[in-house]
């Protein structure tokens, strides 16, 4: 009887061992798998990082879209660099006011701009003769001719040499009838006039009529003709250095 009872329960013995090996296996078989997957799945989610930095570091030594990028620290993180071209950029020059210039223009004198013209045909019987003494006819002496004879028929037209203003008309025992006349910083006497066609003070043009011609009293005994006289600066200048 008690041979049976052993004989009974010696199969459930050997069954439960099977059960726990079987259990073990299957709890390794699992656990094998279970590491394959997390091993997968980290190499997946974080690459090798040695070959990205090698990768990154390669890429920092070329020139992207015309830019030189130099190496710089490994463990800093690299730029973002546009493939693309680089937009070309449109440089504005600035223009800087010009300083007005320091030069002033030299202010226009009458003198400057005006020309001389003969009052009446440009024939010289008498020249200019400064500080040198000539003989007068008329006073039968020696003196100086402050002045230019232009050779004239009496009531020949006597003309303005230059633009200019009248500054006065008088009547001479000396000179005759006289017209004196502003031609910028040159005054004008045009001596021995028959005539006279104009006012103090009146605006002329060149070649415009001023009078006719008459007698010079103190050079009556020389040819008929007219006596034009200059000053600069309150001193006599020779008529012909201007007139051309």
């Amino acid at each position: 009887m008690d041979n049976l009872h052993l004989l009974n329960n010696k199969p459930k013995k050997n069954n439960s061992r099977g059960f726990y090996i079987a259990l073990g296996v299957c709890l390794i078989a699992i656990g094998v798998a279970a590491w394959t997957t997390y091993d997968s799945v980290v190499n997946y989610a974080a690459p090798n990082e040695g070959a990205a930095s090698s990768e990154q570091a390669q890429h920092t030594n070329e020139a992207v879209s015309g830019i030189k990028v130099f190496e710089g620290n490994s463990s800093a993180s690299a730029p973002v660099i546009s493939s693309e071209p680089a937009p070309a950029v449109k440089e504005e020059v600035s223009k800087a006011p010009q300083a007005p210039s320091s030069k002033v223009p030299a202010r226009r004198t009458q003198a400057n701009v005006l020309t001389f013209t003969s009052p009446i045909e440009k024939t010289v019987t008498q020249n200019f003769s400064g500080q040198n003494p000539v003989y007068s006819k008329t006073f039968k002496d020696w003196r100086v001719h402050t002045g230019a004879d232009f050779a004239a028929k009496p009531g020949d037209t006597v003309k303005a040499a230059a633009d200019g203003t009248i500054k006065s008309i008088v009547a001479d025992d000396f000179y005759g009838n006289t017209v004196i006349i502003m031609h910028g910083d040159i005054e004008t006497s045009y001596c021995g006039l028959s005539t006279v066609i104009v006012r103090k003070g009146e605006v002329l043009k060149q070649g415009q009529k001023i009078g006719t011609v008459g007698i010079t009293p103190f050079e009556s005994a020389d040819a008929s003709h007219m006596h034009l006289s200059m000053k600069r600066a309150g001193k006599y200048i020779d008529p012909l250095s201007v007139i051309k």
